[in-house]
Formats: C-alpha cells, structure tokens, sequence
C-alpha cells in the first residue's frame, strides 16, 4: 500500500487515500480493462479484484488477545477481531463486491444503500435504505467499484455518517481524479482503498482508461 506515491504527472494524491501497488493487483486490472475480456473472465476478476481490495482495507483493524484450544496446547494466545464492522454495498454496482467482502469478513453485516441521479438536476436521490436505526457499527466499509463525479459518494457517506459510524472506509476499484479530490474535500476524515486512480472523460460521464 502507498499512501502519497507520485503519481504519474502533476496529481497529488489526497491524504487518506490509499492506492494499491500490489503487483497481483495491478496486473488483474490490467486484465479486467482489457476490451477482449469475456463476461466471465470479468466476473472472476471482479470478484478477486473486490477481495484484494477489502483485504487491504482491512489491515488497520484492531485486535485483542483471545485465548484458544488447539491441536497440541490447551491455552494458546491467539487474537482476533474487537471492531464491529459493516459492509455497505451502493446500489448497484457495490452489490457485485460484497460477496467478496462476504467471503473475508463472514460476519460482517450487509446493509444496502440505493442511490439514483434525478435527470433534470443530476443529483443523487436515495431510494432504499437499510441501516438500521440505533444500531451503528465502528467501522463501516462503503463499497463502489467506480467513482466518477463523487457526487453519489458523496450522499452515501454523508448518509452513513448520520447513522452514526464511527469510522468510514470507501472501496473502490477505479476513481476519477476531481472525483477523488471532491470526496476527500467533502469528507476528509474518511479513507479511500482504491486500485487505480484515472483522469476523467471529457464529457464528465466516464474515467479514461
């Protein structure tokens, strides 16, 4: 992980954002954005882009002693986890990462956040909400494969943070490089895990590559 490497031209990469220079991972996107890459092959490195990501994200974690049987010695002093934690797919394309997220964090709960863009003002408007109320986590992981404008981020951790999490973690496989910096600007006390960090389309709708 490298929190404030160069970039390759003139972008300063934001504080608190973390992207991944593991060479596993860069070559997966490599092979995720090529334009020959069949539905499945997609699927497949979706899904282990998602777990490569989460896995990184998590390395922060806080853990305590936790005293366990094993095979050989009665009283082992092992650790484990002491955050609670909730993963946080937006609609619809964090849906597709969270089995991943599933498969690292097998008991983290799942609470989904719809979002969509009003034609006439471009603005995200939600449409489904399921954190449950009075009950926030410390860690909550927000998952959004790409983020563009940061407008949808934006409401989404605006929204989680009232819920009342006490620390947001934003995973994304690809982010826009004002898109990135509005997030961080609007929100400066969260941290992003990203895989690539890209130049936006000319039209605003895209990332290039």
């Amino acid at each position: 992980m490298d929190v404030a490497s160069e970039a390759e031209d003139s972008y300063e990469i934001p504080a608190g954002v973390y992207v991944s220079d593991h060479p596993v991972l860069i070559h997966k996107f490599a092979l995720i954005r090529k334009s020959t890459t069949t539905s499945r092959e997609f699927r497949s490195l979706f899904k282990e882009i998602s777990f490569y990501l989460g896995f990184e994200a998590t390395r922060d974690l806080k853990t305590k002693p936790a005293i366990i049987k094993t095979s050989t010695i009665e009283n082992w002093e092992g650790r484990k986890l002491v955050e609670s934690i909730a993963i946080i797919p937006v609609l619809r394309g964090g849906l597709g990462m969270s089995n991943a997220m599933l498969d690292l964090l097998p008991n983290a709960p799942v609470y989904h956040i719809g979002m969509y863009r009003n034609p006439g003002s471009n603005m995200p408007v939600q449409y489904y909400n399921r954190l449950p109320k009075g009950l926030a986590c410390e860690i909550a992981m927000i998952l959004d494969p790409v983020i563009v404008s940061s407008k949808t981020i934006c409401a989404v951790v605006g929204i989680v943070k009232k819920w009342g999490a006490k620390h947001i973690k934003v995973i994304t496989f690809v982010a826009s490089k004002p898109g990135l910096s509005q997030l961080m600007a609007t929100h400066p006390d969260i941290t992003v895990h990203c895989g690539a960090i890209d130049d936006l389309s000319e039209d605003g709708e895209d990332v290039v590559p």
